[in-house]
């Protein structure tokens, strides 16, 4: 995703069983620029659109035809990260801990005001562009401890059966990964899966 900004359109999914309430934050977002990609009264319809229609943000009611609109948003979000924001008439300090905890971005409470509702949708979207930047570099990071790992590996494999020195098995390993159009840690797999083939 892109860094927010107020002046870009986002696709907005809302889960709201109130009709009237639902079209009012309909009104709201069209207002501000935003296009409603549904409008979902129940949690089975608020999945099947989540899945089909792929929004960039939900706004959820927390009372949902009798279920949690909390739980709901966790559900989804177990499906594909995206920046979830309640909207309830309730701001007890436990509903609002458990949203935070199921990993909800924001929580807007009835009446919304445009205004509230175009700032809330701004923090919610920054917040979890920056959660999916820790989230990118942490996977980052790890990948290439893995490669790290797996490259040390593949050298000793080489200056084993080779009997070459740490520099000469690794650059031995980035030219046969080159030849081969592979990734280096594609490469250093190869080399010791065979090695663990032969008995090593």
């Amino acid at each position: 995703m892109t860094t927010p900004n107020p002046g870009v359109k986002r696709r907005v999914l809302i889960v709201e069983d109130d009709t009237l309430v639902g079209m009012g934050l309909r009104a709201q977002l069209e207002k501000l620029g935003h296009e409603v990609v549904g409008q979902a009264s129940t949690a089975d319809e608020a999945k099947s659109l989540y899945r089909d229609k792929r929004p960039d943000i939900v706004l959820l009611d927390i009372r949902l035809n009798g279920v949690d609109g909390i739980d709901l948003a966790g559900e989804l979000l177990k499906e594909r990260r995206s920046p979830m924001i309640i909207v309830s008439a309730f701001s007890d300090k436990e509903l609002i801990e458990r949203a935070g905890l199921a990993g909800v971005f924001g929580y807007l409470i009835k009446p919304v005001s445009t205004e509230g509702l175009a700032a809330q949708l701004e923090v919610a979207l920054r917040r979890f562009e920056e959660h999916e930047k820790v989230i990118r570099e942490k996977e980052a990071l790890a990948q290439t401890l893995e490669t790290r790992k797996l490259v040390e590996r593949a050298k000793g494999v080489f200056m084993k059966r080779l009997k070459l020195d740490e520099a000469e098995a690794h650059k031995r390993l980035q030219q046969e990964s080159q030849k081969r159009r592979m990734s280096l840690a594609d490469m250093a797999k190869k080399i010791i899966e065979s090695e663990e083939l032969l008995g090593g």
